[in-house]
């Protein structure tokens, strides 16, 4: 196996890491004369782009690496299943879902990272932590996943989270004719989408991207992830039995019996749901960081003067912005149909080094991006012009082939950026990061393969139905029984042994959850 090696980024490199990464530039630029095509399977079916070779950022990774991609897009869930027994697998797969991660984590599918990095010799880019996180039950780890901060580095503040972090952005108009209310709770939330709904009927007061209304919770505080976490005494737990969860479904509950949120509206996929933003009959939107900037560009773009402003603060002192349970987001897998599994791990590692990370997530050095005389990271006028006469991030493909990202990558902050909604982008992930805990730790307790399973993946498809039933009751007394059966449920299928062969794991807390 290659040397350990756990990268210090852009606030200071050791010569130990420049030695290595001189050594890897000499072999990519090697390779870069010996043009290959793999063809890569993205089981992301929303994944921003579809084409390599379209924008800038991929033709300058085939122009130092010697590799592109002929980019198949996932347009269904079962497809890796499907693809998996038929024995036809492309060369590569960047897959972000844990299940299909574990069905492609098979030494008879993949190769394993260790494997390839122990016949290479190759840098792998990747510490203890970062391996023991992404090893399998059979000693072996199958990919790295990407986008991983760790406690350590957030305890430091040398990092930002990722601008997928959780936020809302509100409409300026409507926000002024109801009185230009301040946000500092929950409780002010609520009392603005009343006023809007009151005030303007035909607009939907509350649009969620599908997932994202999980944002109440995380303004609440509520100890963990909407997959698992801590109980009230401290022990892991489904995320059913964390403290306080009864709070979050019935603060949904409230919102729906008031008009301010609806079934349909919550089930918006991305495209639905920004067709319906765009066409101005929404007040305020959960999405990631950038939807103030994504929401404005798109009023631009149509003619209209809506404009959004990104609410940059937490709601509450205990919020938990981000409470990050698992080990990274997405990993890519080299099939054993890998037409050339050697040159498969070597861009993996090139991807993983300073030089890969930082071109997939930051763009072109120079030409998107650049230090200035104090070494701040800045971009580049024609990068500022660029976002502001309407283009996105993917039209430069600045942050979409982030095979390598390991988290440091999300510490970029603009010293040259004026726009307000950019610096609103900025103060957002600060605030963030403050309220944020790694619980990766809790990741272990979730059993991924066998009875234990099939048990938990059975209990979430049931609380997923039962839970809406509970958020969309018509009276309080009816999303109490409702949560009450929830729990019924999901006790009779096996609810206190779904994480019984987590250390300390505990049942429902006496009293607590969403029926106590």
């Amino acid at each position: 196996m290659g040397p350990a090696h756990n990268p210090v980024g852009r606030f200071g490199v050791s010569a130990d890491f420049c030695l290595s990464e001189a050594s890897a530039q000499e072999e990519t630029a090697s390779l870069a004369d010996d043009p290959i095509e793999f063809d890569l399977f993205i089981d992301i079916p929303w994944f921003w782009l579809d084409k390599w070779g379209s924008e800038p950022v991929s033709r300058k990774i085939t122009e130092l690496t010697g590799v592109s991609f002929n980019i198949i897009r996932a347009d269904s869930a079962e497809q890796i299943a499907m693809l998996i027994n038929s024995n036809d697998l492309p060369d590569m797969i960047y897959c972000e879902n844990r299940g299909r991660q574990t069905m492609l984590s098979d030494p008879e599918i993949c190769y394993s990272y260790n494997e390839l990095v122990e016949k290479t010799g190759v840098d792998i880019y990747a510490n203890d932590t970062v391996i023991a996180n992404n090893t399998r039950s059979d000693g072996n780890y199958y990919s790295l996943l990407n986008a991983y901060t760790s406690q350590e580095a957030i305890d430091a503040g040398n990092t930002l989270l990722s601008g997928g972090t959780r936020a809302l952005a509100y409409r300026v108009d409507i926000w002024e004719a109801i009185g230009s209310p301040e946000f500092n709770s929950i409780e002010d939330i609520e009392k603005a989408l009343l006023a809007c709904k009151e005030k303007f009927p035909d607009v939907i007061p509350l649009l969620p991207l599908e997932g994202n209304q999980w944002y109440f919770a995380e303004q609440m505080g509520l100890n963990g992830s909407g997959s698992l976490g801590y109980d009230k005494d401290g022990k892991p737990c489904h995320y059913l039995n964390m403290e306080s969860i009864q709070d979050y479904f019935k603060l949904l509950n409230r919102f729906y019996r008031q008009g301010l949120i609806t079934p349909e509206s919550m089930t918006y996929g991305y495209d639905k749901y920004c067709e319906v933003r765009n066409s101005g009959k929404t007040f305020m939107q959960i999405r990631s960081t950038d939807e103030a900037q994504t929401s404005n560009a798109a009023a631009a773009e149509a003619g209209t003067d809506y404009r959004w402003k990104l609410l940059t603060h937490e709601l509450s002192d205990n919020a938990l912005v981000n409470v990050n349970t698992g080990i990274g987001w997405a990993g890519t897998f080299i099939s054993k149909n890998c037409k050339d599994p050697e040159r498969a791990i070597r861009f993996i590692s090139w991807a993983r080094s300073e030089e890969g990370r930082k071109l997939g997530a930051w763009g072109i050095q120079g030409e998107h991006w650049d230090y200035d005389e104090n070494g701040n990271t800045m971009t580049t006028d024609a990068y500022r012009e660029g976002l502001a006469a309407g283009k996105s991030k993917n039209d430069f493909g600045v942050g979409v082939w982030i095979f390598g990202d390991q988290g440091d990558e999300n510490a970029f902050i603009d010293a040259a950026v004026s726009d307000p909604d950019q610096l609103d982008y900025y103060e957002r992930l600060k605030s963030a990061v403050k309220h944020t805990r790694v619980m990766s730790e809790l990741n272990k307790c979730i059993p991924t393969e066998g009875d234990m399973a099939n048990l938990w993946n059975s209990i979430n498809n049931m609380c997923y139905s039962e839970t809406q039933k509970a958020i969309f009751a018509e009276t309080e007394e009816e999303c109490q029984a409702a949560l009450d059966k929830l729990y019924e449920q999901a006790e009779s299928m096996g609810l206190s042994k779904s994480l019984a062969g987590a250390p300390g794991a505990g049942g429902r807390p006496a009293g607590d959850g969403p029926g106590g």
